[in-house]
């Protein structure tokens, strides 16, 4: 059976009459005629009983009728679907990211995707750098965040460089300082990040003014020691993501550092397709919730990273 029979039936229920419904559809009367003579020969059943002057719908008919609204709301879906589409509300959207960023700034600026795109499906998934960097190479992750530190086949990403911060209680001593200094930590219980670039420097600036703090704990995550800091335990000096996040916390409070310690990492994109476009609004989502936060980030070029990079060592 054909579409234009089906919506000349659908206009005779709803106009009660041939005539009325030639004028909705713009066509004759024997047009409409033609077409319910039509759909009623393919069918096999009568949609119409005469009553005088007057159509109403058999038994057979107002059962066919409710079928018929179900594939015109059905086609009505499609509208408002594509409308979603056009305005990139619809869609699906893979991200995989390390701890660092996935247990607070990510997931911050996800909501905020969301409320712009309420129909959007995502997968949202925290793997360590190495998994984050398998999972792009798959090119089945449309976006991820990881540390890289060696050449990998499949896979594109852009450089994020910004600045590491110090993590206080608002009780301490240093809380009254402005900018904290290399020799402001000294003698004070810094809690470590193992096997970090970030926290090797820190000991390289240490050593190389002859100063030491307290090691009493280390910790894996940046959020770790950003909860720590809370309770009072100690100071740390951590990305300016997880610290900003932290920094809304009552008993915590972020200071700038006045020498420079540089924190670095990568997102990445599967190299085999073009970048999602949902993945270019996230990225424009990362960098606004950055701005507004005040935390400066330098963006590098999209680079292949077949390209052999200088190694560095991540957690």
């Amino acid at each position: 059976m054909k579409l234009t029979q089906l919506n000349a039936f659908k206009a005779v229920v709803e106009c009660q009459t041939v005539t009325a419904a030639a004028e909705r559809l713009c066509l004759s009367q024997p047009a409409v005629s033609r077409l319910l003579s039509g759909l009623e020969q393919r069918l096999g059943f009568k949609l119409f009983i005469r009553k005088g002057n007057r159509l109403e719908l058999s038994d057979e008919g107002q059962a066919f009728y409710l079928e018929v609204a179900k594939v015109f709301d059905a086609v009505s879906g499609l509208d408002n679907a594509a409308d979603s589409i056009r305005s990139r509300h619809f869609g699906s959207l893979n991200i995989a990211a390390m701890p660092l960023l996935s247990n607070a700034f990510l997931p911050r600026i996800l909501a905020t995707f969301l409320k712009q795109a309420p129909k959007m499906k995502v997968g949202f998934k925290t793997y360590r750098s190495e998994d984050v960097i398998r999972r792009v190479q798959s090119q089945t992750t449309d976006i991820g965040f990881a540390f890289v530190d060696e050449h990998l086949a499949g896979v594109k990403a852009q450089r994020v460089e910004c600045e590491s911060v110090c993590l206080l209680p608002a009780d301490s001593q240093l809380a009254k300082r402005s900018v904290i200094d290399i020799y402001d930590i000294a003698g004070q219980v810094l809690i470590r990040h193992e096997k970090d670039v970030t926290q090797r420097r820190i000991d390289a600036l240490l050593r190389r003014y002859d100063l030491s703090t307290i090691e009493q704990i280390e910790v894996s995550l940046a959020s770790t020691a950003a909860a720590l800091v809370r309770e009072g335990v100690g100071i740390a000096i951590t990305d300016p993501f997880t610290a900003h996040m932290e920094n809304e916390h009552p008993q915590v409070v972020m200071r700038p550092l006045v020498f420079s310690l540089p924190f670095e990492f990568d997102i990445l994109y599967p190299a085999l397709k073009p970048v999602h476009r949902h993945a270019e609004q996230f990225i424009e989502q990362f960098m606004l919730l950055a701005d507004q936060m005040d935390i400066y980030l330098k963006i590098g070029p999209m680079r292949d990273l077949d390209e052999r990079l200088t190694a560095r060592v991540h957690s």
